[in-house]
Parts: structure tokens; sequence; C-alpha cells
């Protein structure tokens, strides 16, 4: 009864100051139980009032907020962008502005929940994280999932909401890669354009194949808005596009689509020739191609420029490995000793490099000192090993 006086008030008011003809009696009803977070009731008045003036800017776009209040995101784009257009056709900037900054608005709150859902998902390996009960990775997953489509119909074209939806398709790929491939999983898949969400049963293995899939779709859309967003407001300013470019070229390394890969990376190399992200992505794809000795050349880039002494240590691993490889048509064992007695010098605790050095100096002949350095590798081995490790 309290609701209805005050809505008659309202009317009454706007009809006194002679603004009931700019502003319907059901827009000004809805403004008011918008206030009192009675968001259905909105709905209903609205829903009402653009089915009779479907013209009617204002009401559109209190109708998208009052369906993203009640966190039916996909309507509520739809009705910001219904209002956006009228506004267009009629120039008004700053009512455009104002659905702008209801979307900046609601995006931050789906985009928060969906990321905190992402975040507990990948906590569980954490040995100090309590989860709720009935709590799991592959719910919390599911969730995020949800949440980043929802957030996507906010802002279909934020990048950031792209990028952390493929990183859900990555996570969901490895928590069902952790179960047998032949495993009946019952799963529920949602449409990125509609947001409609289907069960089904698949195979464990089967159902890996398609996250991949999925991740590497939705990493290139993020790319792709994130370079048209380079031009205009830049939202994801934090993370540079080559962190895009790398999980695109991962996930086709994971589906050994080596030549995509090779085609994003080569133009980015073009620019940013240093990129030590590049240049490693550069020599995994190079080395699935064959092209190893190209590979090498890669690795090498990254060993000049990187400076912690660890990555490098590891980045000569990886070369002085292809010197060693029997495939490779440029093995070469005393190369691979003296890149690896370079690692060793930057990492002399990693007993990977001392088994290496060991094997190679056996190959070009000089058998005790080869002993020495397995002996010396097997002991770093025994000392790091985890009680009752393998």
């Amino acid at each position: 009864m309290r609701t209805k006086l005050i809505v008659s008030f309202v009317v009454s008011l706007l009809a006194v100051n002679g603004v009931a003809s700019a502003k319907s009696w059901r827009v000004a009803g809805a403004i008011v139980h918008m206030r009192q977070d009675e968001y259905e009731a909105a709905i209903k008045l609205l829903e009402e009032d653009v089915a009779e003036s479907p013209s009617s800017a204002e009401a559109w776009a209190y109708l998208g907020d009052a369906y993203a209040h009640e966190g039916e995101y996909m309507e509520a784009a739809g009705a910001w962008s219904r209002a956006e257009e009228i506004y267009t056709e009629k120039k008004k900037k700053k009512k455009i502005d104002k659905i702008l900054r209801s979307r900046e608005y609601f995006w931050s709150q789906a985009f928060n929940a969906a990321h905190k859902c992402l975040a507990r998902a990948l906590s569980f390996d954490n040995p100090d994280f309590v989860p709720l009960e009935g709590e799991t990775v592959g719910g919390n997953l599911e969730k995020a999932e949800e949440g980043f489509i929802a957030t996507y119909h906010v802002f279909s074209s934020h990048p950031k909401t792209l990028f952390l939806l493929g990183l859900v398709y990555e996570d969901k790929a490895a928590y069902y890669a952790e179960l047998d491939e032949e495993d009946d999983v019952a799963v529920t898949d949602y449409d990125l354009d509609t947001g409609a969400a289907a069960q089904r049963e698949v195979k464990a293995g089967d159902y890996v194949e398609e996250m991949w899939s999925k991740a590497l779709d939705t990493y290139e859309a993020a790319a792709e808005a994130k370079q048209a967003d380079m031009a205009g407001e830049n939202w994801d300013e934090k993370t540079p596009l080559s962190d895009y470019l790398v999980k695109v070229v991962n996930a086709c390394l994971r589906l050994e689509k080596y030549e995509r890969a090779l085609a994003i990376i080569e133009p980015l190399l073009a620019e940013t020739p240093d990129d030590m992200m590049l240049l490693n992505a550069k020599a995994a794809v190079l080395d699935k191609l064959g092209r190893v000795g190209e590979a090498i050349e890669a690795y090498e880039k990254v060993a000049a420029s990187v400076t912690d002494v660890k990555i490098k240590a590891e980045v000569l691993g990886e070369i002085a490995s292809y010197y060693l490889r029997k495939e490779y048509e440029g093995r070469d064992p005393k190369k691979a000793i003296e890149v690896l007695e370079e690692a060793m010098v930057l990492a002399p605790e990693d007993y990977r490099i001392f088994i290496n050095l060991g094997k190679a100096y056996g190959e070009v002949g000089e058998y005790e000192k080869g002993k020495e350095f397995l002996r010396k590798g097997q002991e770093l081995y025994e000392k790091q090993r985890p009680p009752g490790g393998g």
C-alpha cells in the first residue's frame, strides 16, 4: 500500500509540474521501485512501457539497469543497446555516457563475482586453503564460466573478460585431464552468444580437447578485443597484448596447430624482437615443426637478454638438450658441454645440468669425467628429493 501511495504521489507531482508527458507514469513508478530495491516490480512496469512505446530510450535504459540489478545481464545488455541506438539517433551523448557508466558498474560487479569463483578454484592447491562445505574445483570453475559469460554480455568488447574466460576453459581442461579418458562426466555447456545453458554427458578425454578448443577460440577473441581496445580506452592496461597472444600460442601448441601459432608470433617479434615470452613461444613452436636450428637461435636470444640467473640456466639447459638430441642433424656434444658448463656456474645445485654433463662427456670419450658429473648429479638429486619421493 505504501509503495502505491508513493507512486501515485510521484505521478501526481509530475503532472502538476507539467512533466508527465515527458516521463510516463510507468517509468516514474519504476524509478520509485528501483530506489526501494524492488527490481522485479520495476521490470514489470518498464517491460509494459517499452511494449507500448518501443521508442522510449529512457524506459529501455532504466530497464537495462533493473535487469542488471537482478543479475539478468544478457537482458540488460539488450535493453541498454536499444536505448543507445535511440539516443544515438537523437544525438543524446550525455544519455549514452550515462548508460556506459551503468555498463562499467555492472561489469565490475559481474566480473568480480566470476573472478572470485576462479580464484577459489585455483586455491585448492594451496595447503592453507579451507574449502566451504561441498565446494569443489569443478563447481567453482563452472560458476566462473557462467559468471564470465554473464560479464561478457554486459561489455562484450572488454578484453579481460574473454581473457579470463579462456583461462577458465584451460583450467577445466587441466581438471578433467586428471580423470580417466573414458570416464563419463556430466557437464554444463554455456553458449557465449546467448548465455543459454545445456547439460550433457561426455567422455572426459573428449571434453579436455573441447575445452582446449574453446580456450583457443576465446583467447583469440580476447586478443582481437585487446587490439581494438588499445586504440581506445585500453581497459586492460596492466596486461600487455603479448600476454594475450602467448595464451593463443600455448593453446595452438596444445592442439598441434603449429603453423597457426607461428603466424601469430612472427609479426609480433618483428615489432618487439627482444620479448622473451614470444621468443620462448617461438622456440617451442619451431621445435615442434622440426626446425631445431631456428629454435636454438630463439633460445639463444632469450639467454642473451634474461637477467634472472635461474631462468638463464634453464634456457641454457634447453639449448644443450638440443645439441644432445640424436635425431638433430646439428648434434654436437662438445657444444652441449660448453653450454652446460656455463649453466652450471649459474645454477650449481641443479642436478639436471650435472647429469647431462655426465652424458655429454661420456659421448666425447671422457668417461671418468662423465662418471664424476653423473655421481655429482645423483648426489644433488638425492639431497633435493623429498622424503618418500620417487
